[in-house]
């Protein structure tokens, strides 16, 4: 009996939008949720104790997720947590993920997409609707995570 894939989710950034986020998946009942959170002030992690994992630090979050879902106030924390520096490739290791970028206008770093899909990922656009994002999704997750994970974010 084969073991449905488990939705690895990660949100760097626990502001206002980030922490929306993290509720409103946790409220979607996804079945098989592996939601990993990280802010750089550990006090907004706390509220998400026992319902997902605590990561030390945004490459833990990276690391542990499949989806990872940016909720930085700026293109410069962006930068940072993709170890985008002055050549503007992505740094760190993002092969076969999903970064979805939820402060996308106009926060969004020059050539984000790009250079996220250089380094092999994919890239939600700010302008995906549920099609474009459940066939994403559909790369990562089953068909039903797919729709949840899209219903939870999208608010439908």
């Amino acid at each position: 009996m084969n073991t449905p894939p488990v939705a690895r989710i990660g949100i760097i950034g626990l502001g206002a939008t980030g922490s929306a986020a993290a509720r409103r998946l946790l409220a979607s009942g996804l079945p098989d949720l592996a939601l990993t959170v990280f802010d750089k002030v550990p006090a907004h992690c706390e509220p998400f104790r026992g319902s997902a994992t605590l990561a030390v630090s945004a490459q833990e979050a990276l690391l542990e997720s499949d989806l990872l879902l940016l909720a930085l106030p700026a293109a410069r924390e962006i930068d940072r947590t993709l170890e985008r520096f002055s050549d503007g490739q992505v740094g760190v290791e993002v092969r076969g993920k999903l970064i979805w970028n939820l402060r996308a206008r106009p926060q969004a770093p020059a050539g984000l997409r790009e250079a996220v899909e250089a380094a092999g990922a994919d890239y939600v656009p700010d302008h995906a609707g549920a099609a474009q994002l459940e066939d994403l999704l559909r790369r990562r997750f089953d068909a039903a995570r797919a729709r949840a994970v899209a219903a939870a974010m999208l608010g439908a």
